[in-house]
């Protein structure tokens, strides 16, 4: 039978989680009107990611990775499931130091790894990462890649690795900016570019692992990125993922908000996208 994780059930997990040092934004961080972490930041899109992964998760093994898994959220809340508290976890990505590595597997059993998903982009390649998920093939259940592959030069890579280790009819689940929002759209009708927040030209700093948006995709490219990997597409939907609850903001920015809101009906004008990918 499939897990189904409600809302009500998820945002009562929030109440009690407690984050940990690398999810928290501190105290005194003036960006928020109250002390927040990047779980409760990003609740709607995790939450979104969460119920639809974990209703085509199976309950006699549990195998679940996740691509780029700094800060630990997905992993952490994952844990905290009676659904999955028995599940392995792994995560395989960048920004992985020691410390966290050591604190993952402390806190929640969680075994990371630095793995270098985009070696198309050679940012990397002097640190001697791998490219490989150490997994074997077919050997996991479920794969979430969320907000990452907007960040990679090419993301065809992390599509085959994810390919690779999963089992026959198991999933893969990706959400990302959606390039046809209606923030895009409005920035074009008064001549702003919408990619103010992608790499600028020459950017190559191989020190900060945090990587800028490389670009950002639209539904139906997504799709036959998966499909071209050798995915059928399971689930494909828009929804509105709101990171700036909580986030302080002007007159003219409450504004803008409050404009946006009756485009939202037209599902891709919303702001994020969610794919899910079946392995045949």
């Amino acid at each position: 039978m499939a897990y189904e994780l409600t809302r009500h059930r998820f945002l009562d997990l929030l109440r009690t989680y407690q984050p940990s040092p690398y999810e928290s934004f501190g105290q005194g961080d003036t960006r928020f009107t109250i002390p927040m972490h990047h779980a409760m930041k990003c609740r709607d899109r995790l939450h979104v990611a969460l119920k639809s992964g974990l209703r085509r998760l199976p309950s006699e093994k549990q195998t679940i990775v996740d691509l780029g898994p700094f800060p630990g959220s997905l992993l952490r809340l994952l844990r905290r499931l009676n659904y999955t508290h028995s599940a392995r976890l792994f995560g395989a990505g960048l920004m992985v130091s020691d410390e966290f590595v050591h604190f993952m597997h402390r806190d929640v059993q969680a075994d990371i790894q630095a793995v270098n998903l985009d070696p198309a982009g050679g940012q990397f390649q002097s640190k001697g990462y791998s490219e490989k998920v150490p997994l074997p093939d077919n050997s996991v259940q479920l794969v979430f890649a969320l907000e990452i592959i907007e960040h990679l030069k090419s993301p065809f890579h992390l599509l085959s690795e994810a390919h690779r280790i999963l089992g026959s009819g198991c999933h893969v689940v990706l959400t990302t900016p959606n390039v046809t929002r209606i923030g895009n759209v409005l920035k074009l009708l008064i001549g702003r570019t919408p990619n103010d927040r992608l790499a600028p030209p020459g950017y190559n700093n191989p020190d900060d692992e945090w990587r800028p948006h490389a670009r950002e995709y639209a539904m139906h490219e997504l799709g036959e990125m998966l499909r071209q990997t050798g995915f059928d597409i399971a689930e494909s939907r828009f929804f509105l993922g709101e990171d700036t609850q909580q986030c302080r903001q002007s007159v003219r920015q409450h504004g803008i908000n409050w404009m946006k809101w009756p485009f939202y009906v037209v599902p891709h004008l919303r702001g994020s996208l969610l794919i899910v990918g079946r392995k045949p």
